[in-house]
């Protein structure tokens, strides 16, 4: 091992943190899916219906809103979108360039999710939550907005976060897309917070609308005041639009403190059994990197 001793020390740290990094991840990982199955598995079903105030698991079909995603115009109740671009920059260690992917939009859906039964109809708020989608769309091209507005719809689980080893530079894809949607009259579980909806909290704030007409430029009283769009051509949602999405709920769901947030189109048992399966995937692997870190500390301080 004497190279691993005439490395530079701050080459030699910086290895060793990131074998660190990538085993402390592994790990964490693991105790969020264990977490989140005993979160789950502690909780029974319950119709939204017969939903009461505290942490639940409520399920039914969603009803609402009727959305479109940005970037396949697909219909759904639900989207987020994401949109790498390849670009090329200077590497000061090599000094010479190289193609990077860099994240150049990342947006979700500022309305609630409705779902529910022919009885009551629940509002569930996705912000921090953990969300498994009923389809998702990972593609490439040359444009933003992309030229192909209708790729493969895959069924189950999520994409992948990682970026796959496509061919960058003049040659190859310039942006990734990435865009995952809930569908209309899908099946909906959701873990969280219950509470009494209450129409009032949603209701616009007219003082408020009358400063934005202000910044606006003083707009005639029959118009209304949008911010301008994102680079996804994705404007915020009126306050008047999810006041009137909640006034269709008589209950909302968010996260509860210090409890795993889930919205899923998958049943429970099935999210458990994918979480087991990857809290057993990651266990393996952070011990991995975790024994190679301390072998390596141990041949360097002590060899």
């Amino acid at each position: 091992m004497d190279w691993l001793r005439e490395l530079p020390w701050g080459v030699f740290w910086f290895g060793w943190g990131m074998l660190a990094l990538l085993a402390f991840g592994s790990l964490f990982a693991v105790w969020w899916a264990k977490r989140n199955v005993k979160a789950i598995r502690a909780q029974t079903p319950v119709g939204v219906s017969n939903l009461a105030e505290g942490y639940r698991l409520g399920w039914g079909r969603t009803v609402g809103p009727d959305l479109k995603a940005p970037l396949t115009r697909r219909p759904c109740v639900w989207w987020k979108a994401q949109v790498w671009e390849s670009v090329r920059e200077r590497d000061p260690a090599e000094k010479k360039y190289r193609y990077v992917w860099r994240e150049v939009a990342s947006e979700e859906s500022d309305r609630p999710v409705l779902f529910g039964d022919e009885a009551a109809v629940a509002g569930v708020w996705p912000w921090g939550a953990t969300v498994m989608p009923s389809g998702w769309s990972d593609w490439r091209g040359q444009e933003l907005p992309p030229e192909q507005r209708s790729p493969e719809l895959r069924k189950g689980g999520a994409p992948g976060q990682g970026i796959r080893h496509d061919v960058q530079g003049t040659v190859g894809p310039r942006f990734r897309y990435v865009e995952q949607i809930i569908e209309r009259d899908a099946p909906i579980f959701a873990l969280g917070e219950v509470t009494r909806a209450d129409p009032a909290l949603y209701a616009p704030d007219e003082e408020e609308e009358g400063m934005a007409d202000e910044d606006a430029g003083g707009v005639e009283h029959d118009e209304h005041w949008r911010p301008e769009p994102s680079r996804l051509g994705v404007t915020a949602t009126p306050d008047a639009a999810i006041a009137t999405d909640m006034a269709r709920a008589q209950w909302s769901i968010s996260k509860a403190k210090g409890q795993p947030f889930l919205l899923s189109t998958e049943h429970p048992n099935a999210v458990s059994a994918e979480q087991e399966l990857g809290a057993k995937g990651g266990l393996i692997m952070g011990a991995l990197f975790l024994a190679l870190a301390l072998f390596l500390a141990w041949a360097r301080l002590m060899g």
